[in-house]
């Protein structure tokens, strides 16, 4: 049965389909819970599909919370999870915002490349025009308030805050309108970005290209509304509207490029 499921999902997912298969091996052998480290959507869904096939229960922390990033659990019967068991702690990261702006990106590169803190260990960064948060495992508080100090050439301080204060992200973008001849990922991306159908290939070949957190390796892929889209080293970008064809049959559609990610 397990084989079978490798089958529904790309090669890319192996390892990680590995993982949840062992999560759920430890559920079933201690009949007791076990909650993930922080997952992104692409990967949420697949837990969900290997616990319905393995008889084991399954919960997100979306269900209590909103987030992009969650934490799973994955449970036997008996048990009765509430917000707690997802071992979640909101950090508001206090700086002086007179005159400079966190923004997400400066905030990730700071934990991740300077702190190198395993991406696992945290969800969500939400920034808006005067406050800044981060959503993390609760277990790993202390690293976080002692390791996170400065912020591009801000000073910070990390404090503990009810979810009752959890902030909204505003996100920055650009609106763009093209017009393209079909809607293969290859052909869409060179209209984006202006680049050549080749250089788009290129891009997707060398793994740079994931839609809604799965990575793509077919040109041929075909977007649909809604797909969100990150280009390595091009940014994030979300596919928002159909608008018809040209009277030469192109496809008129409407792109939002993220810019505060």
């Amino acid at each position: 049965m397990n084989k079978m499921i490798y089958q529904h999902f790309s090669k890319n997912d192996s390892s990680f389909i590995d993982k949840g298969l062992e999560w759920i091996k430890k559920v079933e052998d201690s009949y007791s819970p076990f909650l993930t480290p922080f997952v992104n959507p692409h990967q949420e869904k697949i837990l969900k599909v290997l616990a319905s096939t393995n008889g084991i229960s399954y919960m997100s922390s979306r269900q209590f919370l909103e987030t992009e990033y969650v934490r799973v659990l994955l449970y036997p019967d008996y048990f009765e999870p509430g917000f707690s068991d997802f071992e979640l702690s909101l950090q508001e990261i206090v700086y002086p915002n007179k005159f400079e702006r966190l923004t997400h990106a400066k905030i990730l590169g700071t934990v991740l490349n300077q702190l190198g803190i395993d991406r696992k260990l945290f969800g969500d960064i939400l920034v808006n025009e005067e406050r800044a948060q981060i959503i993390i495992n609760r277990q790993f508080m202390l690293l976080f308030q002692d390791g996170i100090t400065k912020i591009a050439r801000l000073p910070v301080r990390l404090e503990e805050r009810d979810f009752t204060e959890k902030i909204t992200t505003v996100e920055d973008y650009q609106e763009l309108d093209i017009c393209i001849a079909s809607s293969r990922l290859d052909v869409f991306l060179a209209g984006v970005f202006k680049l050549s159908r080749n250089q788009a290939s290129q891009l997707i070949e060398k793994q740079a290209v994931q839609v809604d957190y799965h990575l793509v390796e077919k040109s041929d892929y075909a977007v649909q509304v809604g797909d969100l889209i990150s280009v390595r080293k091009f940014g994030r970008l979300k596919l928002v509207r159909d608008n018809g064809q040209t009277k030469k049959d192109k496809k008129k559609l409407t792109v939002q490029l993220l810019l505060s990610k």
